[in-house]
């Protein structure tokens, strides 16, 4: 299949460019050759035939195009398109106008190693040109043939190609001149569209891509002109290159990424399949959108599905918020600038504000790697079902980070089902209590006050259907900057000096505690109510003698006996007396438990 690496990115943006120079004249990066032409001037029309464009190893050919109302002289597109001139080419495509240029014909050969990539446009028209600028501009496909020897061969096809409100002179200016962080952004296109999109490999792999429509495509001029740019990143294999060419290579992908400047995007309908040896995987994708607001970028996925002998999945949408490429950006002119300590990589990680995941299904077929079936009810000759793993939503925001680290962060979890399979040792004790699958949904808030040394855990809470749910809530001390180090001895070092302040634990029983007590009940030939009476003494006299029969252990032991009794809510709270907290050494050096509890002050209450 035809790779799409950056490098292979970079030149399909060079391909864009070339059609976009030949549409207007102009060459998109260093000396341009403009090889025979024969004019041919009508009244209001001026013809050529046998058009070449050349720049780098990459090869235009046009073998008509006609210019229609305009009043351009044959002279006037000649010095338009002389490449020997001096003159700006944004100034040049300045003066060029006209009512439409059609091509019917339009070949870009594209040299990669010793294979020559071949795209093959047909019936090109651009409407209104002025001044350099196209009103709209439309192919009706195009196709794809990677020619020369080897394995690595690929073809493909693109249907119907629509743009509008092309700056050919901004295009220019980007392709040809210097800037800096600090210069104007240009927008080249207004809008974009392809329709069936197809490529395949010489394996049979298939990728297709129904619909491609995008907005506000543009950058920035850099301070390596985008033309000289992308012909660096694009000449040779970067595996191959000296470490110098591949760290100017890496600074100039960097100042690129940084310069462009894209729209809203959308893909529909996109598909990969894969055949395997015997074994095929494939790929779908309803929707793929980005969008960007604020600075960073969103993308959306919808209707994502993967079908293969491994799993199979399937996720109803899929929202990354919050986006920015910023520290990766930094990284890499850092990687370049030969200053970066791989210690220090995590820095670097892209920005990610909030995931959310919507409907996701998991199946997971049967296989040596689950084990032998262990039901003896099962028929062996019947076909296992799949294990299903389903979870109805999720999301995990993230905010605030340090040295590449979210120090302000919450993550729900909704409806997280599953079936209780028999033989999984894990889960057995689900499965003797007669659960036979398990919904669970969670959350987990946290946040870090840098003023304060302080980590509040603000919720962490599980819920599981007919079983209960617990709810915690804590404040850990002494924990400053050094703990987020990306230095492993510093931040480990700097973790021994963690406190627990507070923390206050809430349990709530649905049916989980009384299948518990009923289970044991029936192993020790007694009735339920008999032993939660057990259990119940058990706690009011056995939690006060290991705690030090203080006030506070006998509450907390009353406290246990009356849930173990009226098995409904019971809720602990302890905050350390110290308002340092309690530390590693305290919990290590304690005489005994009730030494140790008797630095805390314990409420506990059941309902």
């Amino acid at each position: 299949m035809t790779r799409w690496t950056r490098t292979g990115m970079a030149r399909a943006l060079l391909r864009t460019a070339a059609c976009a120079a030949l549409l207007g004249g102009l060459p998109a990066a260093g000396s341009l050759g403009f090889i025979g032409p024969a004019l041919a001037q009508q009244a209001g029309t001026v013809a050529l035939d046998d058009v070449s464009f050349r720049f780098g190893t990459t090869l235009v050919k046009v073998p008509r195009l006609e210019l229609r109302d305009t009043a351009l002289s044959r002279a006037d597109l000649q010095a338009i398109l002389d490449p020997a001139s001096t003159e700006p080419w944004p100034a040049r495509l300045k003066r060029l106008s006209g009512g439409s240029l059609a091509i019917p014909l339009l070949r870009v050969e594209q040299a990669v190693g010793d294979k020559v990539q071949v795209v093959v446009y047909r019936d090109l028209v651009a409407r209104s040109l002025t001044e350099g600028r196209i009103g709209s501009l439309e192919a009706a496909g195009a196709v794809l043939t990677v020619e020369g020897s080897g394995p690595d061969s690929g073809a493909g096809a693109y249907g119907h190609m629509a743009a509008s409100d092309l700056d050919l002179t901004g295009l220019a200016r980007l392709l040809t001149e210097a800037g800096g962080p600090d210069a104007p952004s240009i927008r080249v296109y207004g809008s974009v569209a392809v329709d069936d999109i197809a490529l395949s490999g010489p394996k049979g792999e298939a990728f297709r891509i129904g619909h491609v429509e995008g907005r506000d495509f543009g950058g920035r001029p850099t301070a390596t002109p985008w033309g000289e740019a992308l012909s660096a990143l694009t000449a040779g294999d970067p595996a191959k290159a000296a470490p110098a060419d591949r760290d100017r290579g890496t600074a100039l992908a960097a100042d690129l990424l940084d310069a462009v400047a894209i729209g809203p995007v959308e893909m529909r309908d996109l598909s990969v399949t894969d055949p395997g040896e015997g074994t095929p995987t494939r790929f779908t994708l309803a929707r793929l959108s980005y969008g960007s607001e604020a600075g960073t970028g969103t993308v959306r996925t919808e209707a994502l599905a993967l079908d293969g002998p491994a799993l199979r999945l399937g996720l109803k949408a899929l929202t990354l918020s919050g986006l920015s490429l910023k520290p990766t950006l930094d990284g890499l002119r850092r990687n370049a600038a030969g200053s970066l300590d791989p210690a220090e990589l995590r820095r670097y990680a892209p920005l990610i504000g909030r995931v959310a995941v919507d409907g996701l299904e998991v199946d997971i077929p049967p296989g040596p790697e689950r084990g032998p079936a262990k039901d003896p009810a099962k028929d062996p000759a019947k076909p296992e079902a799949p294990l299903r793993v389903a979870l109805r939503a999720a999301s995990l925001e993230m905010s605030a980070p340090r040295d590449g680290i979210p120090t302000a962060a919450r993550l729900n979890l909704d409806g997280l089902a599953f079936p209780v399979p028999v033989d999984a040792p894990a889960l057995a004790a689900l499965a003797s209590l007669g659960y036979r699958n398990v919904d669970v949904s969670g959350v987990l808030d946290s946040s870090w006050n840098e003023e304060a040394r302080e980590v509040s855990v603000r919720e962490f809470s599980l819920t599981g259907k007919d079983m209960g749910r617990a709810r915690l809530t804590a404040t850990l001390g002494g924990i400053g900057r050094e703990v987020f180090s990306p230095d492993v001895a510093v931040s480990s070092l700097a973790l021994l000096g963690a406190t627990a302040k507070a923390l206050a634990l809430t349990v709530e029983n649905t049916g989980l505690f009384d299948r518990f007590v009923a289970d044991q009940a029936k192993a020790q030939s007694l009735k339920p109510a008999e032993l939660q009476r057990e259990y119940s003494t058990a706690a009011m006299l056995g939690i006060p003698a290991v705690l030090g029969n203080s006030a506070g252990a006998k509450a907390l032991g009353q406290a246990v006996a009356r849930f173990v009794t009226k098995p409904g809510r019971l809720t602990i709270t302890a905050a350390a007396k110290d308002p340092a907290g309690l530390g590693f050494l305290d919990l290590s050096t304690a005489a005994s438990p009730g030494k140790l509890f008797d630095r805390l002050n314990v409420t506990a209450t059941a309902e």
